[in-house]
Protein backbone atom coordinates (compact mmCIF):
# COMPACT_ATOMS: atom_id res chain seq x y z
CA UNK A 1 0.00 0.00 0.00
CA UNK A 2 1.04 3.48 -0.94
CA UNK A 3 1.67 6.26 1.38
CA UNK A 4 1.41 9.16 -1.20
CA UNK A 5 -1.68 10.89 -1.63
CA UNK A 6 -3.55 10.65 -4.77
CA UNK A 7 -4.93 14.49 -3.63
CA UNK A 8 -4.55 16.40 -0.60
CA UNK A 9 -7.68 18.18 0.81
CA UNK A 10 -6.46 20.46 3.17
CA UNK A 11 -3.54 22.01 1.00
CA UNK A 12 -5.78 22.72 -1.98
CA UNK A 13 -6.52 26.44 -2.61
CA UNK A 14 -10.34 25.84 -3.16
CA UNK A 15 -10.69 23.95 0.01
CA UNK A 16 -8.35 26.72 1.78
CA UNK A 17 -10.56 29.45 0.48
CA UNK A 18 -14.31 28.17 2.27
CA UNK A 19 -12.53 26.90 5.12
CA UNK A 20 -11.43 31.09 5.59
CA UNK A 21 -14.63 31.93 4.13
CA UNK A 22 -16.39 29.94 6.33
CA UNK A 23 -14.60 30.89 9.69
CA UNK A 24 -15.10 34.29 8.69
CA UNK A 25 -18.77 34.37 8.17
CA UNK A 26 -19.47 32.20 11.04
CA UNK A 27 -17.84 34.67 13.59
CA UNK A 28 -19.76 37.55 11.59
CA UNK A 29 -22.89 34.98 12.62
CA UNK A 30 -22.59 34.98 15.68
CA UNK A 31 -21.64 38.91 15.90
CA UNK A 32 -25.22 39.57 13.95
CA UNK A 33 -27.45 37.05 16.08
CA UNK A 34 -28.01 39.57 18.97
CA UNK A 35 -29.32 41.45 16.22
CA UNK A 36 -31.58 38.63 15.28
CA UNK A 37 -30.02 38.88 12.30
CA UNK A 38 -28.37 35.88 9.75
CA UNK A 39 -25.37 37.13 7.33
CA UNK A 40 -27.56 36.28 4.73
CA UNK A 41 -30.70 39.27 6.10
CA UNK A 42 -27.25 41.51 6.10
CA UNK A 43 -26.78 41.54 3.13
CA UNK A 44 -30.11 42.06 1.96
CA UNK A 45 -30.38 45.01 4.19
CA UNK A 46 -27.52 45.93 2.67
CA UNK A 47 -28.32 45.40 -1.03
CA UNK A 48 -31.95 46.98 -0.56
CA UNK A 49 -30.44 50.11 1.43
CA UNK A 50 -27.32 50.89 1.23
CA UNK A 51 -27.27 49.82 -2.81
CA UNK A 52 -31.15 50.61 -3.16
CA UNK A 53 -31.94 47.81 -5.13
CA UNK A 54 -35.73 47.26 -4.87
CA UNK A 55 -36.87 44.09 -7.10
CA UNK A 56 -36.24 40.52 -5.73
CA UNK A 57 -34.28 39.43 -8.42
CA UNK A 58 -32.21 42.46 -8.63
CA UNK A 59 -31.39 41.61 -4.84
CA UNK A 60 -30.43 37.86 -5.56
CA UNK A 61 -28.48 38.69 -8.23
CA UNK A 62 -26.26 41.27 -6.03
CA UNK A 63 -25.60 39.18 -3.06
CA UNK A 64 -24.85 36.18 -5.58
CA UNK A 65 -27.98 33.52 -4.42
CA UNK A 66 -31.12 32.10 -6.50
CA UNK A 67 -34.48 34.00 -6.63
CA UNK A 68 -35.75 31.53 -4.08
CA UNK A 69 -33.56 32.26 -1.06
CA UNK A 70 -34.04 35.87 -1.78
CA UNK A 71 -37.80 35.86 -1.40
CA UNK A 72 -37.76 33.26 1.42
CA UNK A 73 -35.66 35.50 3.38
CA UNK A 74 -37.21 38.98 2.22
CA UNK A 75 -40.29 36.90 3.61
CA UNK A 76 -38.89 36.28 7.01
CA UNK A 77 -37.95 39.91 6.87
CA UNK A 78 -41.11 41.18 6.03
CA UNK A 79 -42.94 38.93 9.18
CA UNK A 80 -39.95 40.26 11.55
CA UNK A 81 -40.73 44.45 10.43
CA UNK A 82 -37.83 44.69 8.71
CA UNK A 83 -38.53 45.66 5.20
CA UNK A 84 -41.79 45.81 3.45
CA UNK A 85 -42.65 44.78 -0.14
CA UNK A 86 -44.68 47.28 -2.28
CA UNK A 87 -46.69 46.42 -5.14
CA UNK A 88 -45.17 48.22 -8.21
CA UNK A 89 -47.86 50.77 -9.69
CA UNK A 90 -46.62 50.16 -13.26
CA UNK A 91 -46.97 46.62 -12.96
CA UNK A 92 -48.97 45.05 -10.32
CA UNK A 93 -47.09 41.43 -10.47
CA UNK A 94 -43.56 43.25 -9.64
CA UNK A 95 -42.48 43.92 -6.02
CA UNK A 96 -40.70 46.41 -4.65
CA UNK A 97 -38.32 46.07 -1.35
CA UNK A 98 -37.93 48.70 0.78
CA UNK A 99 -36.19 48.80 4.32
CA UNK A 100 -38.14 50.08 7.47
CA UNK A 101 -37.35 52.74 9.92
CA UNK A 102 -36.38 49.32 12.23
CA UNK A 103 -34.48 47.62 9.41
CA UNK A 104 -32.58 50.49 9.30
CA UNK A 105 -31.82 50.98 12.97
CA UNK A 106 -31.03 47.26 12.83
CA UNK A 107 -28.88 47.70 9.81
CA UNK A 108 -26.63 51.00 10.91
CA UNK A 109 -26.21 48.81 14.44
CA UNK A 110 -24.96 46.05 12.44
CA UNK A 111 -22.35 48.40 10.16
CA UNK A 112 -20.09 48.52 12.85
CA UNK A 113 -19.63 44.58 13.15
CA UNK A 114 -19.33 44.23 10.17
CA UNK A 115 -16.48 46.58 9.67
CA UNK A 116 -14.98 44.74 12.62
CA UNK A 117 -15.13 41.68 11.13
CA UNK A 118 -12.98 43.04 7.87
CA UNK A 119 -10.79 45.05 10.06
CA UNK A 120 -10.10 41.61 11.98
CA UNK A 121 -9.70 39.60 9.08
CA UNK A 122 -7.65 42.50 7.05
CA UNK A 123 -5.31 42.97 10.54
CA UNK A 124 -3.73 39.57 9.51
CA UNK A 125 -1.56 41.61 6.73
CA UNK A 126 0.36 44.00 6.29
CA UNK A 127 -0.57 46.59 3.64
CA UNK A 128 1.24 45.25 0.78
CA UNK A 129 -0.11 41.47 1.32
CA UNK A 130 -3.18 42.98 1.70
CA UNK A 131 -3.09 44.71 -1.29
CA UNK A 132 -1.66 41.24 -3.44
CA UNK A 133 -4.27 39.32 -1.71
CA UNK A 134 -7.11 41.87 -3.01
CA UNK A 135 -5.70 41.60 -6.41
CA UNK A 136 -5.42 38.09 -6.49
CA UNK A 137 -9.35 37.56 -5.21
CA UNK A 138 -10.00 40.19 -8.34
CA UNK A 139 -8.32 38.18 -10.63
CA UNK A 140 -9.45 34.70 -9.61
CA UNK A 141 -12.93 36.33 -9.71
CA UNK A 142 -12.41 37.90 -13.09
CA UNK A 143 -15.19 36.51 -15.55
CA UNK A 144 -16.23 34.19 -13.15
CA UNK A 145 -20.92 33.90 -12.65
CA UNK A 146 -21.19 35.77 -8.87
CA UNK A 147 -24.06 34.24 -8.87
CA UNK A 148 -23.00 30.87 -7.74
CA UNK A 149 -26.94 29.38 -7.60
CA UNK A 150 -26.23 28.99 -11.10
CA UNK A 151 -23.44 27.51 -11.44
Amino acid sequence: MSNTKRYDLQSSPGYRLTLLASINNRKFERALSDLDLTRLMWCVLMAVDEEHLEHPSDIAAFIGIDRTAASRTIRQMKAAGLIDIDKSQSDGRSRRVKTTASGKAVLDRSLPLAMHSNKSLKSKLDADELEIFERLIDKMLAGEQRNVSNL
